[in-house]
């Protein structure tokens, strides 16, 4: 049986757009056009792992096996898949490190229109995977324009470089390269990074003339990620937060990956001591009222830098949970700082666990409070600022520096 419960699909680009201009991600005319010249279908393999962009469960998708599913998957506002552990597993089984996808139309549309490429524009894309949003930016600049990707990953690269000549996209050069070792004496007039970034590298703004606008899926380690545009000023690039965006990681950023216990390393060394604070208020679990504009995360972001955190529900009912927080570089399984609160139901005191040479609930706790001090901005009231010095958050306006 092909039929995906929960699926929101339709049969041809022209569903989707219909599909995709109901739910209001995509609401200009070049993007609609874009995505009629440009088929997905082209950039989408045989087999790979489709992930809906709704509450739809992923499942795996097979050309030549389940071909009307394959087209549902397509022309739905899914994610799919293509590449995981960094080319060593399959794409089609979802299990492993998800390293490479086709990204969903629907978050393709909200960055495309938040980029604001025009006819004539030099465009340079960072993470060029399938070769599908390098395609759509090469079709709406135009002859006139240009658009030059770059993929840290030869055999992804050399792939998306043979589709784009199949489609005849000579505007759009792919680069077998590191991001972070781009340098280029060309300048700008666009930036579009389709990898998440903690630390946003100003190698890439640099390439940028002034006035020129960067998007990217801002991802520090706490919570899932922030659309973010940046304009270049001088030497800084300046830039508000926008709504939500969970995307893979920059290679070079990946945080440490491993299961939640193998964080818990020298547990006999580790204090223990209650807090009054419940756990579940910082650590908002993504059902909760206005996790969408949540703000304090970003507060925890600027003031408690490198900490991720997980909240567990207990699978028993009763209620019961587990904020998990760790340091995410690279080497922390072993050696870096931890902890866990425990969240009873009518607790009046939560348990928490700490080893480090940071206390992690404390560094939360104390930010999070902050916030509520200030009144709780939403996410939208923050930015960054972003120069060769690195980058600083920022409440309001630029001046206000948040921690200062």
């Amino acid at each position: 049986m092909n039929e995906v419960p929960g699926l929101i699909s339709g049969k041809d680009v022209h569903d989707l757009i219909h599909l995709l201009a109901g739910q209001g991600d995509l609401t200009r005319s070049e993007w609609r056009q874009a995505f009629i010249d440009v088929p997905r279908e082209l950039f989408v393999p045989d087999r790979a792992w489709a992930i809906p962009d709704h509450d739809a469960p992923a499942f795996s998708i097979d050309k030549r096996a389940r071909p009307e599913q394959w087209r549902w998957a397509v022309y739905s506002d899914a994610s799919i898949v293509t590449q995981v552990d960094d080319g060593q597993g399959d794409p089609a089984s979802g299990q492993g490190w998800f390293t490479s996808s086709v990204s969903a139309p629907g978050v393709v549309a909200q960055f495309g229109e938040l980029l604001e490429p025009m006819p004539g524009d030099r465009v340079l894309e960072v993470g060029t995977g399938s070769g599908w949003t390098a395609c759509l930016l090469g079709r709406i600049v135009g002859p006139h324009g240009r658009v030059v990707s770059i993929e840290v990953d030869e055999d992804l690269a050399l792939a998306a470089e043979a589709r784009l000549a199949a489609l005849g996209a000579i505007n759009v050069d792919v680069l077998s390269a590191d991001a972070l070792d781009f340098n280029s004496l060309e300048e700008f007039d666009r930036l579009h990074v389709t990898a998440g970034v903690a630390d946003v590298p100003w190698n890439l703004l640099a390439a940028l003339r002034l006035g020129g606008r960067a998007v990217m899926p801002w991802c520090p380690a706490w919570g899932q990620g922030h659309k973010i545009a940046l304009t270049r000023l001088g030497n800084e690039a300046v830039g508000r937060l926008t709504t939500s965006a969970g995307y893979m990681m920059l290679r070079s950023q990946r945080p440490e990956s491993g299961t939640l216990e193998s964080f818990l390393h020298h547990q006999e060394d580790a204090e223990q001591y209650s807090t009054t604070i419940n756990p579940k208020m910082v650590g908002r679990p993504g059902d909760a009222p206005g996790w969408e504009t949540y703000g304090g995360g970003v507060m925890i972001t600027a003031l408690a830098p490198g900490i991720r955190y997980d909240l567990c529900e207990a699978e028993d009912g009763s209620g019961e949970a587990t904020l998990w927080l760790r340091e995410t570089y690279p080497g922390s399984r072993e050696y870096g700082s931890w902890a866990t609160v425990e969240f009873v139901p009518d607790a009046n005191e939560y348990e928490v666990t700490s080893y480090g040479d940071r206390d992690l609930w404390q560094e939360v706790s104390e930010a999070w409070l902050r916030w509520c001090t200030i009144g709780q901005p939403e996410r939208s009231r923050f930015g960054l600022t972003v120069s060769a010095e690195g980058q600083t958050v920022w409440l309001d306006k630029p001046s206000q520096i948040v921690g200062e």
